[in-house]
């Protein structure tokens, strides 16, 4: 069978399907990128916002209309959140939610589930799903340590569509990375709450930490909670040799009386301290956050202390984000969405913000020498990022894709730095 994947959403999903792929792929199926060929179309669909929502659904109808032959597989968030959306749409034969796993053996027994159509299972699993190692790149390969959460943002529906939090044996982990440092340059350790990795034998992000300390790739965490900051952990990272200090660290508001409405279970004061330990250990590293915008109860005055956090921890870039109400989530319950102008003018606001601190960034990187991964070619240049997450410009004829070299950053252009090897 001919096989396509659509992967929307985080580098979880991606993960997923690209090891869903890799199993299809070696039990003999064979996976397409143009779905007009496709006999099953697969759609890792996500639920963050309305928005992706949204796209989710219109995927779904637009594979539909390209190839009318096509028999579509529908899993993830959306799907967990409201199988309904998809069950009615012409062509899908399966809405399976979070239940991803199934996808192999829907289509390996697609005889046995005929008089079932559109087959439906949207139940999650407690225990956390081993997938095959995915395919992996010759560049960066991310490792998928943890499903779920028990957070409970006040804004947020991933726990109640992924379930609670659950970790993947260590030993699985370690010997991902150890077969990617054969293939790789760089590893991502990514999950859904990667901060909240442990399992029933008590072991936890530390004590994986310790255990590939030595491995022979470039380790990068996809994002931490701030929780998880302190002066063992950080360590810990310092042994470890091929560490990259790059830290995403969601901060979401810099006000306190908005994050306790978002039930983020700590304080401005206390984030700010978990930058400065940071700092203290690693000098002018990567320091990256979300925030979003215009959330529910956030006040003029609440923005402007959000405004005024983030210029303390001097955050070396920004996602920021407007406020997507949820339905389901206990915010949507108590409060009405802001005005559309004033989140619009707030983001705004933000983003000059971001950019203002990122240039400042790059700026006093500038002559410094760093570590480059290669990775694409663009024109005249090859581009890649350095340990601290800088993105960094140099003449192809410098070097190939998927090296590891240093370079002296020479001159910021625009949000990249130009660099010449050394």
């Amino acid at each position: 069978m001919n096989f396509y994947i659509k992967k929307m959403g985080c580098k979880v999903n991606e993960y997923e399907a690209s090891a869903i792929a890799t199993q299809l792929t070696n039990l003999g199926h064979q996976e397409v990128f143009d779905v007009a060929n496709a006999d099953f179309a697969i759609v890792f669909t996500c639920a963050v916002t309305n928005e992706a929502e949204s796209k989710s659904r219109q995927m779904v109808s637009k594979i539909s209309k390209l190839n009318s032959n096509a028999k579509i597989i529908v899993c993830g968030c959306s799907s967990q959140n409201n199988a309904e959306n998809f069950v009615c749409k012409n062509g899908v034969v399966a809405v399976l939610g979070m239940n991803k796993l199934q996808i192999i053996d829907f289509i390996q027994n697609y005889d046995n589930y005929k008089n079932s159509l559109p087959f439906k299972n949207c139940e999650i699993n407690k225990a956390y799903d081993n997938y095959c190692i995915p395919k992996m790149n010759k560049t960066r390969h991310f490792v998928k340590i943890q499903d779920g959460c028990n957070n409970f943002c006040s804004y947020c529906l991933i726990p109640y569509l992924r379930g609670r939090s659950r970790s993947r044996d260590l030993k699985d982990i370690v010997n991902e990375i150890q077969v990617a440092s054969t293939n790789s340059k760089e590893v991502v350790i990514t999950g859904i709450d990667v901060s909240d990795y442990h399992t029933e034998n008590g072991e936890t992000l530390i004590d994986l930490v310790k255990t590939i300390k030595d491995i022979d790739i470039r380790v990068r965490f996809s994002s931490l909670e701030c929780n998880i900051i302190n002066e063992e952990f950080l360590l810990q990272l310092k042994e470890c040799k091929n560490f990259c200090p790059h830290f995403h660290l969601p901060l979401q508001s810099g006000a306190n009386r908005t994050l306790k409405d978002m039930n983020r279970h700590y304080t401005k004061e206390e984030f700010l301290s978990k930058i400065d330990l940071i700092r203290k250990h690693f000098g002018d590293c990567g320091i990256t956050t979300d925030v979003i915008v215009g959330f529910p109860t956030e006040s003029e005055s609440d923005f402007n202390e959000t405004l005024e956090t983030i210029k303390k921890a001097n955050f070396s870039d920004i996602h920021a984000f407007p406020y997507s109400m949820r339905k389901g989530t206990a915010i949507s319950k108590i409060a009405k969405p802001l005005p559309s102008q004033i989140v619009y003018e707030r983001q705004h606001i933000l983003l000059q913000l971001k950019q203002k601190l990122h240039s400042e960034f790059l700026i006093r990187h500038k002559g410094k020498v760093a570590s480059m991964l290669t990775e694409n070619v663009k024109g005249d240049y090859i581009t890649g990022y350095t340990k601290e997450y800088i993105k960094v410009i140099l003449p192809k004829t410098e070097a190939k894709p998927s090296q590891i070299i240093n370079v002296q950053l020479l001159e910021v252009v625009g949000n990249e730095m130009l660099a010449k090897k050394l």
